[in-house]
């Protein structure tokens, strides 16, 4: 079904990868950093608590029932999501224009076919005879061709990405999102895509041309990440106590006023006037109404 005996460990992916492992290795010896990210809304498009929720699915069994409630978790739904019912294409977007669709399996192939994937997915990662980073991206691919849910895909593709990251130890991935660096991607994307499908239609799937994409999508997303951090805990260190601790109420607060932030940090009404009116403007937080009933939030 993988065709993996056509992967092709190539140069540039073995750079890539051993690249994003250095730093996995590193993110260990800046977890100081951390509260900076928190502090600067570097997190997740899925939610700020991204991390805790990925912590709490660590050690479930990679199964159909896993993937399941998750789409339900992340799609908002009440119940544990179903396959779906109907066959439709898979849309490619850049921004609101889609550049390209591709063909999915149908709802009888979602059936029989995912349980496999699952057990494939979760036997590599048990079984370590193949870089956890290859089988996250197969996984992927073959994941967004099935596309088995009527809804939601490519979010949940893109979810399930971190999510796998998390759970092999690649603890730093909560912290920056896959969205935008597919968005600016968008047409490699879909070639990539594009190509892996129509190579397994001619019977040889060719995997080269997605790993490659995939790897240098993971390079940039550590990269924005690391510039990120290292910009940012320069911005912290020159940031006031009382500043700090204002947005540091933002960690389990949605919305405050000026006179929730009084009552919490004790601080002046005049200086914290000051200091709100800095982290506005420098994007930390955002305004929302006027005079009395203004209030603040975590941008």
């Amino acid at each position: 079904m993988l065709g993996l005996q056509n992967v092709k460990i190539t140069p540039k992916m073995l750079r890539l990868v051993c690249e994003i492992d250095e730093f996995k290795g590193a993110w260990a010896a800046m977890e100081n950093h951390t509260t900076s990210l928190q502090l600067l809304g570097e997190v997740s498009s899925f939610g700020r608590n991204f991390k805790e929720i990925a912590a709490s699915w660590q050690d479930q069994p990679l199964d159909v029932e896993l993937l399941c409630r998750l789409h339900a978790v992340f799609t908002g739904a009440r119940q544990v999501s179903i396959f779906k019912e109907n066959s439709a294409p898979l849309e490619i977007k850049n921004g609101d224009d889609v550049i390209g669709v591709l063909g999915t399996a149908s709802p009888a192939e979602v059936r029989k076919l995912m349980p496999r994937l699952m057990e494939w997915a979760s036997g590599a990662f048990e079984k370590d005879d193949l870089h956890p980073l290859f089988v996250i991206a197969i996984f992927t691919a073959t994941f967004l061709q099935f596309s088995p849910f009527d809804k939601g895909n490519q979010k949940l593709a893109r979810l399930l990405i971190i999510l796998l990251m998390f759970k092999e130890g690649y603890s730093y991935a909560p912290y920056s999102t896959l969205d935008s660096l597919l968005q600016e991607n968008a047409e490699d994307y879909y070639k990539a895509l594009k190509h892996t499908q129509e190579s397994l239609a001619k019977g040889k799937i060719d995997w080269d041309v997605w790993l490659e994409f995939f790897f240098k999508v993971l390079k940039a997303q550590k990269d924005k990440l690391k510039e990120r951090v290292e910009r940012g805990s320069a911005e912290i260190l020159d940031m006031s106590e009382l500043s700090t601790k204002v947005l540091k109420l933002f960690d389990k607060h949605d919305r405050l006023s000026m006179k929730d932030i009084e009552r919490l940090t004790r601080g002046k009404r005049s200086t914290l006037k000051l200091r709100l009116a800095e982290l506005v403007d420098n994007g930390y937080i955002m305004r929302h109404g006027q005079a009395r009933a203004t209030w603040y939030s975590k941008v």
